[in-house]
């Protein structure tokens, strides 16, 4: 559910004809952080409807999920750029099998912490803070990217979005 809604959002920049709503959400290149921005999206969309269904404890769920989205971020860019800097390895699908694949470490680290002892909520505000700092870094760093490996696209040859270039 999630990487079928996450791989839709992928798209929707080039469904939409570049359409400057799609800029924020959708990915605009080939980028390991631009490949992370829908699925992130995806993902925070699907804790909140887990939370709304399974109405769990409250502070621990959401401590727990959000650890696993930044799980998410780092497999998604650990992936990408292992796939960026192995050509033989690289082909459009694979950036696609690192999305699926930090979902399911996402999902997987989300619910041994929810179901753990471990008291992730403890960690509730640095989560919060850094989830907001996250946010606020998606839709900056989607116009204005510092010209680090993980905002390069390998596809295409340039960073930030297609409309510069």
């Amino acid at each position: 559910m999630i990487f079928g809604c996450g791989l839709m959002i992928h798209f929707s920049y080039l469904w939409s004809d570049k359409a400057a709503w799609s800029l924020i959400i959708s990915s605009v290149n080939t980028s390991a952080w631009e490949i992370y921005k829908p699925f992130g999206l995806v993902y925070i969309n699907w804790i909140i409807i887990e939370l709304s269904y399974l109405r769990p404890s409250l502070l621990h769920f959401v401590c727990s999920k959000l650890i696993g989205m930044y799980v998410l971020c780092a497999a998604v860019m650990s992936f990408s750029m292992l796939f960026h800097f192995l050509p033989a390895l690289f082909s459009e699908y694979t950036v696609y099998a690192a999305g699926g694949m930090g979902i399911i470490l996402a999902q997987f680290v989300g619910y041994r912490l929810y179901n753990s002892k471990l008291k992730c909520e403890n960690f509730c505000v640095p989560l919060i803070v850094s989830l907001m700092a996250m946010i606020f870094l998606i839709i900056i760093l989607t116009f204005y990217p510092p010209k680090w490996g993980v905002f390069y696209d390998f596809v295409g040859g340039f960073y930030g979005r297609v409309l510069n270039y």
